[in-house]
């Protein structure tokens, strides 16, 4: 299940990608101190403002096109499955789901020391030190949810054509379904009876909504959680593959291949 290393915090300098687009399965939070960002999110530019928290579902390509001034960010990327675990309000998962950039309407003052604290304690191994720091991520995020925000942004990966609310809810539940159960051998008619829909229409509204198939977007939280496991910790591949819903190693070396494009042993090495 998915448990206390379910994210990874980075700081650097932001810089250009010499690549044309990247993308993840997590829940990713921005902020940069000294400097702007421009973000291509599959063609469409988005700027994210100096010590305001950014926050964006990763599922969509995104791209860093521009940066201005000599400062760094603190990047923070939770896994989606975590993320809906928290039962945040529905508007906002939903807000995320259709492909929202999602900022803080103004400079909160605490969150510079804040976000330099998470990565100063990120560098301790110890299991109640990672729980304390994704609490944290977690009330801030929550905070955020309930606070006056700022949309920088609408990033879908093509227009989505929502018919209205229902169907937004409907994906949101399965979305949170496969948070719960990603872990497990799940199928599409799982997923759509959980909804109380047919397996055609589940598809459907899914690929709509979020612009992936269902069985993709399983395979992508699966392996997001893989990645988080084994960028943080210690445990045997094996373990990591069958804690991770994959029922098998070569089935795991298989998806991981595919869309990660290295093995797993090879991203543990580059991740540290």
């Amino acid at each position: 299940m998915p448990g206390e290393h379910d994210f990874i915090i980075e700081s650097h300098r932001p810089e250009v990608f010499d690549f044309a687009y990247h993308n993840h399965a997590s829940i990713e939070v921005n902020y940069l101190i000294g400097c702007t960002m421009e973000y291509s999110f599959s063609g469409t530019p988005v700027r994210v403002p100096e010590r305001r928290m950014t926050v964006f579902w990763g599922a969509i390509p995104h791209s860093v096109t521009n940066v201005v001034g000599d400062g760094h960010i603190v990047n923070l990327y939770v896994a989606f499955p975590r993320v809906l675990q928290w039962g945040l309000p529905a508007g906002f998962i939903d807000k995320l789901v259709t492909g929202e950039v999602l900022c803080c309407a103004e400079d909160c003052a605490i969150d510079e020391a804040l976000f330099t604290r998470w990565v100063d304690d990120r560098a301790r191994q110890d299991p109640a030190w990672q729980r304390l720091i994704l609490t944290e991520i977690e009330t801030r995020i929550r905070r955020m949810a309930l606070e006056p925000r700022a949309v920088l942004g609408y990033i879908s990966d093509q227009p989505v054509q929502i018919e209205g609310f229902k169907s937004v809810r409907q994906v949101s539940d399965m979305l949170q379904f496969i948070a719960a159960h990603f872990y497990r051998p799940i199928s599409v008619t799982d997923i759509a009876e959980h909804v109380g829909v047919s397996p055609n229409y589940a598809m459907s509204v899914f690929r709509r909504v979020v612009g992936v198939p269902i069985k993709y977007f399983v395979t992508r939280t699966r392996l997001s959680h893989a990645q988080m496991l084994l960028a943080t910790s210690d445990d045997k591949i094996l373990s990591i593959a069958m804690d991770s819903g994959f029922g098998s190693l070569s089935s795991f070396y298989e998806a991981f291949q595919m869309h990660v494009g290295t093995t797993p042993a090879e991203f543990r090495r580059d991740a540290r």
